[in-house]
């Protein structure tokens, strides 16, 4: 059962933290809060890998093509193969896949922040109230998803304008597109620890980060590029363990493999969410003296005796 893991600790002491103290908060809040920070990630890609499988969209995903290749020898008989996988692809499942990422957009933003503020704070959380938790705040979620998504529409037209025209107003568009993600890296997290709607978190993350931005956009390009380093060697490792798997055919591989290659990144995945949380915060200490009011909620005198 959902509500059935629980889970709760101290608060996380407020302080300004340098990187090596953030990780170490990061690593530590995410071992006291595993199973229900796991839990919730894994929720949430279990609908879209069960789709994922039953449309046969897998065959087509960066391991799938890779299988076909090494199966087939690369070549045209690579590229025929792929497209075969995409002749096979069942239009129902694949068209309930994409309707069901949709409906859990708000769920795959917040769910995580969600539980990253609950553990910052040292509150008791369990699965099913941190998803009660972002269901009450799946507009706003979804507003902020509408909001960057167009502004990442706008980005990518004139990127591409800037590029056919000239090639340096194509980069003046790609820099002001990181600068502006790394202002608005915390809006989220602000989001959910503040109840804020999708404007003010933009608002919030871009007063916060102001005077940080180097700092900010270090931390998030570290964090960006162990990522991508341990998806990439998880994708090799399932990608290897799937070719060499003796009497089962391509589409088994791809199958096994994405499952395996989704479900261990999914564990993986709440290290952002919870980073970028704790990141907010430590802005918080920075500029605003958050330290000083958590000291002070901590050391005030209780109601008098009657």
């Amino acid at each position: 059962m959902m509500g059935a893991v629980a889970s709760s600790s101290a608060p996380i002491r407020f302080r300004p933290m340098p990187l090596p103290e953030l990780l170490d908060e990061l690593f530590r809040l995410y071992r006291r809060h595993f199973s229900v920070i796991a839990g919730i990630s894994l929720l949430l890609v279990i609908p879209g890998l069960l789709t994922s499988l039953l449309s046969g969209s897998y065959r087509t995903n960066p391991i799938g093509i890779l299988l076909q290749y090494i199966s087939s020898g690369g070549g045209a008989a690579a590229l025929q193969q792929i497209q075969a996988a995409q002749a096979q692809q069942n239009s129902a499942w694949s068209a309930l896949e994409g309707l069901i990422a949709l409906i859990i957009v708000p769920f795959s933003l917040g769910a995580l922040y969600r539980a990253a503020v609950d553990g910052a704070k040292g509150q008791a959380m369990t699965i099913a109230s941190v998803l009660k938790g972002t269901l009450a705040r799946y507009w706003p979620l979804y507003g902020f998803a509408i909001l960057t998504g167009l502004f990442g529409v706008v980005l990518v037209i004139v990127f591409v304008i800037g590029l056919v025209l000239l090639v340096l107003p194509g980069l003046a568009a790609l820099c002001g597109g990181v600068y502006f993600a790394v202002r608005w890296s915390v809006s989220i997290a602000a989001m959910m620890a503040e109840n804020i709607g999708p404007i003010r978190g933009l608002g919030r993350s871009w007063n916060l980060v102001k005077g940080m931005w180097w700092r900010t956009f270090g931390i998030i390009l570290l964090a960006v590029i162990a990522y991508i380093v341990i998806y990439l060697a998880l994708l090799a490792l399932f990608t290897v363990v799937a070719a060499i798997m003796p009497a089962i055919s391509t589409d088994t591989r791809s199958g096994v493999a994405t499952a395996a290659t989704t479900l261990v990144d999914a564990l993986i995945a709440p290290m952002f969410p919870i980073l970028l949380t704790l990141l907010y915060f430590d802005l918080r200490v920075r500029k605003e003296g958050l330290d000083l009011d958590q000291l002070a909620e901590q050391t005030s005198p209780g109601p008098a005796p009657a």
